[in-house]
């Protein structure tokens, strides 16, 4: 994956390069709270918006309150407002919302509440499309979701992502008490016995595109990938394994700490199809 050169836009207005965006009175700079979605745009529009922008809200909602959440929720509906003109300009893009309270700007319409659009286009790499994903256990333990979630374990992910960069991956799967519970990027599900599978609980943010894959008629069951079944030796060894992300959408993985995953990117292929159909057939 990689991106061109990012672009901001600051409730409405796009900013300059190298212009800070939020105050120092912002909750993102003074204490580093804030929330945000990375979505995939096909077709000059974002997949899967209205379900991106509940889990936006709703995670605003638990630390704030429904009312403050409402508040976000329009800052980030503005800053999408003011982009929809740019939202055309590449075949694929990859759109990163982020809203922050700035107590300094409170007032009864906005709250305080700023979005911060960027913008990109995205290419995913031609040789992970065609041969799948190499990744590796990440040194650090998966950390729990807490009470500011996302935004929390987001550092977790970059660390954890920058050793899979560091060792010759893409991606670092995050372990905890021996179980495999995400991607350092996205959800992980594997196939076992014919049947595939993901791992859902409170420790992990519910995933926007695999509810999606459902939606699109993927049997995707609920389940618990123990470390060991990556093992090659292992008798209960995963038949497949796969990323499960906004903006990959799915990826065939085809190896993790230099060990051969069985590796289907025809699969991976055929989940992107019916994402794509799906947010083609969808009312924005």
């Amino acid at each position: 994956m990689s991106v061109s050169s990012l672009r901001y836009c600051l409730d409405g207005r796009w900013l300059s390069p190298g212009e800070p965006a939020f105050a120092s009175s912002s909750s993102l700079v003074s204490s580093g709270e804030g929330w945000f979605e990375t979505l995939r745009v096909e077709s000059g529009r974002p997949m899967f918006l209205r379900q991106h922008l509940e889990r936006l809200s709703g995670s605003v909602s638990q630390f704030h309150g429904t009312d403050q959440a409402k508040c976000a929720l329009r800052a980030a509906e503005r800053g999408l407002d003011a982009m929809s003109s740019t939202l055309s300009e590449y075949p694929t893009g990859r759109l990163r919302l982020i809203v922050a309270r700035d107590l300094a700007r409170v007032d009864h319409d906005t709250g305080g509440w700023q979005a911060l659009g960027e913008w990109s286009e995205h290419l995913s790499s031609a040789a992970s499309l065609e041969y799948g994903l190499d990744v590796i256990i990440a040194s650090s333990a998966h950390p729990g979701l807490g009470s500011l979630g996302k935004s929390v374990s987001y550092h977790w992910s970059l660390v954890a992502r920058q050793e899979a960069l560091a060792r010759g991956a893409s991606e670092a799967l995050l372990v905890r008490d021996g179980q495999i519970m995400e991607g350092a990027t996205g959800a992980i599900a594997w196939r076992s016995k014919g049947r595939w599978f993901v791992h859902e609980s409170s420790d992990v943010l519910k995933s926007v595109t695999l509810d999606a894959l459902r939606r699109a008629g993927l049997p995707l069951e609920s389940g618990s990938l123990p470390v060991s079944a990556l093992d090659p030796d292992s008798p209960g060894r995963v038949e497949g394994l796969m990323l499960i992300s906004a903006l990959r959408l799915a990826m065939a993985i085809r190896s993790c700490d230099g060990r051969t995953v069985p590796t289907d990117v025809a699969e991976a292929a055929r989940w992107r199809r019916a994402l794509l159909e799906l947010h083609a057939k969808e009312i924005p």
